[in-house]
């Protein structure tokens, strides 16, 4: 009797301990390519990197991860790049998604966004910053609306931050210039500082991390966009001294409710994916399920880890929020829905702004 007990615990044990040495297998002295779909220097590769340097530990096999900038089109050629690899777990991408590419369906993007298999995501507001000096001068952000058209610089046309931007001064009723012609926003900023223009939006880790500590002293911020929480949109915690864009409208248009207004709806159909997941990490179409599984956990794993919490930290400021691989899923499915309405007034807007 206390044999075949044994025997019994026996293969429990080997039934444990076999799903790990199969994964460790896997990975085993392999290297996978992580395609960032932006230039180097930027935000999406300062945060990429930091995930490409802590990753390896929490993966089974410990692989080597080459990180591969692949920038252009606002990160739609980085995108279609990932989305044409082999679906053999060699290739991930760590992207800032691009809503709009999918929701106007762009011909520059091959691969729709929800077509991907999502690892995992970080939450992330954006930040909107101007030059203190845009004529005639601004003291507090209210006084954005005694500007005389500045140049706004941004990427291109279609993409997300160039999209919420635009928007949001349409709503605000300012005159402006949008330029929506950078390949990243490193250029954006390094264009900002030469008073090339004056306007500009970056997410967290892009504010944190580069434009106020370079910067600071030429720009400040003006609000920023938060993802939705509870059916609000309250301050980020990483930014509780900046108000949103919700209350920024408020206090320059009493009486002039966002409620109802159709460029609002379209800059929160564009933005709320976005923000809830700023950075993603993806996997090719019919990802190999094994990889995909082994990468989830890890990526959940890497988020107990304090020094990768730490080193991240210090690029944004505050602990990052992970979103899991299946909670991203829904998100980038739910990009599927969104009315044929607000697609048609995308593509004519993005239209007209070239034409500005």
């Amino acid at each position: 009797m206390i044999r075949a007990i044994l025997v019994v615990f026996g293969l429990i044990a080997l039934a444990a301990v076999v799903p790990g040495s199969a994964q460790a297998q896997f990975y085993k002295g392999k290297t996978i390519t992580m395609i960032v779909n932006y230039p180097a220097g930027g935000p999406t590769d300062l945060e990429g990197r930091i995930v490409a340097l802590h990753l390896p530990a929490h993966i089974p096999g410990n692989p080597t991860i080459v990180v591969k900038n692949v920038g252009g089109a606002g990160g739609l050629i980085g995108s279609n790049q990932l989305g044409e690899s082999a679906p053999n777990g060699e290739s991930i991408g760590f992207f800032t998604l691009d809503v709009p590419g999918q929701l106007i369906g762009t011909s520059a993007l091959k691969v729709r966004y929800s077509d991907f298999v999502l690892i995992a995501g970080v939450e992330s507001p954006l930040v909107v910053y101007i030059r203190k000096d845009t004529p005639p001068g601004l003291n507090v952000a209210a006084d954005l609306l005694k500007t005389q058209e500045f140049k706004a610089l941004s990427l291109n046309a279609q993409n997300t931050n160039s999209l919420n931007q635009a928007l949001a001064l349409d709503l605000l009723g300012v005159k402006y210039h949008p330029i929506p012609a950078y390949r990243g926003l490193k250029e954006v900023e390094t264009a900002i500082l030469q008073n090339i223009g004056q306007l500009a939006n970056s997410s967290l880790s892009g504010w944190s991390g580069s434009v106020e500590p370079t910067m600071g002293h030429v720009v400040m911020p003006l609000w920023q966009l938060s993802p939705r929480k509870n059916g609000a949109y309250p301050r980020s915690k990483a930014l509780p001294n900046l108000q949103t864009f919700e209350e920024f409208y408020a206090s320059v248009r009493p009486g002039k409710p966002l409620a109802g207004d159709f460029k609002y709806r379209a800059l929160r159909v564009i933005g709320d994916p976005q923000l809830a997941m700023f950075r993603v990490a993806m996997m090719p179409p019919k990802a190999s399920g094994e990889a995909v599984a082994i990468m989830r956990t890890a990526f959940v794993e890497m988020w107990k880890s304090r020094q990768f919490l730490a080193d991240y930290s210090k690029v944004i400021k505050t602990e990052p929020i992970l979103v899991t691989g299946a909670e991203g899923q829904e998100v980038l499915n739910g990009l599927g829905t969104v009315t044929s309405e607000i697609k048609e007034f995308l593509i004519k807007y993005t239209e007209a702004m070239t034409g500005k």
